[in-house]
């Protein structure tokens, strides 16, 4: 299993400085969604679920379900929604896309939706229950869909404490599933958190994680 995620890593970096239109992100997702399928290789722990954290990556911030990663000065937003999980709730492909790409795998669904955003691209992926956004420039798009994938396919939910979360919260209604993956949502408001957290990093001295060990 651990040769499946080498691979992956391998896929990631072959990234070049590059148009949209000429990555191959169909196989790259294709790819390691594959190869990480039935892996049981994980390193990080949070609440209801557990995945596989490259070392290049590092986790900024936790918050309940949510957490942020940065890798090479980007941040990567990821949302899990365990009420969808644990409704098995279908995921609704996002509409107003300048780029979607819809995949599966296993019966699990998921696409990817790039929409550009002044000079640089908004790049979200949902699969497995879970979604990543990040800001991205021309340079790291590639990569920024290779890394989403591999954390996002490696996912692991506790379905015990998921169930035992749920039912104290009482958030069983399927109409009561979180609002990440609500196609309402503009990439406006998204910038507008991207740019907070821009400038929190500015304010505070963030270690560099560019190095790849």
């Amino acid at each position: 299993m651990k040769k499946a995620i080498l691979l992956s890593i391998i896929l990631l970096f072959t990234t070049a400085c590059t148009n949209i239109n000429n990555i191959d992100y169909k196989d790259n997702i294709n790819s390691i969604i594959k190869q990480n399928s039935d892996n049981k290789l994980y390193n990080h722990y949070s609440t209801g679920y557990k995945y596989y954290l490259p070392k290049y990556m590092s986790i900024k911030n936790m918050n309940n379900f949510n957490e942020e990663i940065n890798s090479n000065d980007n941040t990567y937003h990821l949302f899990v929604d365990v009420v969808s999980r644990y409704n098995k709730v279908d995921i609704k492909v996002k509409n107003k896309c300048e780029t979607k790409y819809e995949f599966s795998n296993k019966s699990i669904n998921g696409y990817l939706c790039i929409n550009s955003v002044n000079d640089k691209y908004l790049v979200e992926i949902v699969y497995n229950y879970a979604k990543i956004e990040v800001i991205v420039n021309d340079y790291y798009l590639k990569e920024a869909i290779n890394n989403s994938i591999i954390l996002l396919s490696t996912i692991k939910y506790d379905d015990d404490l998921i169930k035992a979360i749920v039912s104290e919260n009482k958030m069983t209604n399927k109409e009561e599933t979180l609002e990440i993956f609500d196609n309402k949502n503009k990439k406006q408001d998204f910038i507008e958190v991207i740019e907070e957290y821009d400038n929190y990093e500015k304010e505070d001295d963030i270690p560099d994680f560019d190095v790849i060990n």
